[in-house]
């Protein structure tokens, strides 16, 4: 998980994908499901860099079941949003948005994600959403 958001969303390094997600992933976000292995990885990383070309994720936390195949990892993002995202026209705000992920590996290989990112926070950085800080930090 940390060679992915490293490698893969820090620094846009798409080889990464290859070396570590399954042909069979699966990615779940907001109750939508999608399949397309690799490939889907690697759009959904190009997709969210180009909406945020500097951004940078922190690993904060990871838990890895008994088994080591179940890897829930709590991260933290930052970047410039200048691209559309979600509806939400470029602000060229900083913005830092937190999540969770659910990850599941087979034969050491990434197979399924589903992900939980704070999206409320996210609103409130690029000011659609006023609200007092979210996070509580």
């Amino acid at each position: 998980m940390r060679r992915l958001f490293e490698g893969a969303w820090t620094d846009g390094e798409l080889d990464v994908v290859d070396a570590v997600v399954a042909d069979t992933f699966v990615f779940t976000r907001g109750g939508e499901v999608q399949t397309g292995g690799a490939e889907l990885y690697k759009d959904l990383v190009r997709t969210t860099r180009e909406m945020f070309p500097d951004m940078e994720f922190r690993v904060d936390d990871v838990v890895v079941g008994e088994d080591g195949d179940a890897v829930t990892v709590r991260w933290t993002m930052t970047g410039t949003h200048e691209g559309e995202y979600n509806g939400v026209e470029p602000t060229g705000q900083t913005i830092e948005m937190d999540g969770l992920e659910l990850n599941t590996f087979e034969d050491g290989r990434l197979v399924e994600t589903c992900t939980y990112p704070h999206w409320v926070g996210f609103l409130e950085d690029v000011g659609v959403f006023p609200l007092t800080d979210s996070r509580n930090r």
